[in-house]
């Protein structure tokens, strides 16, 4: 018996030698730099909306970005200090002198800063684009109410945020239309269906360029009541069982519920079990114990089916 254990041991070690502790453990990246690629070293920037860009560091789980004006050394206002995972982020600035700096970081060690200095200069605000915050691009919600969201624009005196259904194609027949003084505004969504929109600043004099057009989808309509398969209703038998039921079409995940004899309390505390597949194996049982069963699901737009019908079974052995 010692000799087997010890073989499995060896076996281990050579294991871990083989892959090397890079599958154990995390490495350490505090002697590695981040590479920035823009805005470039004493870049000149016409545009107010700055993408800061940077390479992936291998190792990094994400990077910690900071924006002050007039640099770090005397710092008047910190525009940005925020933690990303993507090596990528948008700012909307005012003209001026700038520096940012990029850290990376993991669980266990992080970079040191890698700094650059930009400036942005003031320009005709046709040029400019707003930056939109929220909803997402491709937001789906069942939720009536949405707020909508974009970044301060310099020079700008009103915002025209437009909404659709025909992405725009008949300006004269828009959704909403209207110039608003904020950088954000409460929607009610009229009707299941999809949805465009978009926002542009401005002034007594100019207009900037619209941003990107994003789209949301409304769905209010519940999934399917999943169909349960097996085990069969009132079925005797053997632990460990496997619950089963058909996939629904527009469901992303499903919530199961495993009740005592009574059908009213909960098996245990794991229950309600949310699950993304269509199986679920139980364990916990007693021979002769009758066990009941239900559940529903849920889809992207957070929307739920009714519950399916419940069925019992006894464990047999």
């Amino acid at each position: 018996m010692n000799c087997k254990i010890n073989v499995f041991i060896l076996f281990i070690g050579l294991l871990f030698t083989a892959f090397g502790c890079k599958e154990f453990l995390e490495e350490d990246i505090k002697d590695r730099q981040v590479t920035l690629l823009s805005p470039g070293n004493q870049a000149q920037i016409p545009t107010y909306t700055v993408t800061f860009l940077w390479e992936q560091l291998d190792d990094a789980l994400e990077y910690r970005l900071q924006v002050a004006s007039p640099d770090f050394d005397s710092v008047s206002l910190y525009h940005a200090d925020t933690v990303v995972t993507a090596p990528k982020f948008t700012l909307s600035l005012e003209p001026g002198i700038y520096q940012w700096r990029v850290q990376a970081r993991n669980g266990s060690s992080e970079t040191v800063y890698t700094t650059r200095a930009f400036v942005i200069y003031e320009s005709d605000l046709s040029k400019q684009v707003v930056v939109q915050t929220d909803p997402a691009d491709q937001l789906l919600t069942a939720n009536t109410a949405l707020r909508f969201g974009w970044q301060t624009l310099f020079g700008a005196t009103g915002y025209r945020l437009q909404i659709d259904t025909n992405n725009f194609t008949d300006p004269e027949n828009l959704l909403y239309d209207s110039v608003l003084e904020s950088t954000g505004h409460n929607f009610t969504i009229p009707k299941e269906q999809v949805y465009q929109w978009r926002v542009r600043a401005e002034s007594d004099t100019s207009q900037s360029l619209w941003s990107t057009v994003r789209q949301f989808t409304y769905d209010r309509t519940p999934p399917a009541v999943p169909t349960m398969t097996a085990p069969g209703n009132n079925a005797s038998v053997p632990s460990p069982v496997t619950l089963r039921w058909e996939a629904v079409s527009d469901a992303v995940k499903y919530q199961l519920y495993v009740y005592k004899s009574d059908s009213t309390t909960l098996y245990s505390s794991t229950y309600p079990l949310s699950l993304e597949g269509t199986s679920h194996n139980f364990t916990s049982s007693s021979i002769g114990e009758r066990v009941i069963w239900r559940l529903r699901a849920t889809d992207k737009a957070g929307n739920t089916s009714g519950y399916s019908s419940y069925r019992s079974f006894m464990i047999n052995q």
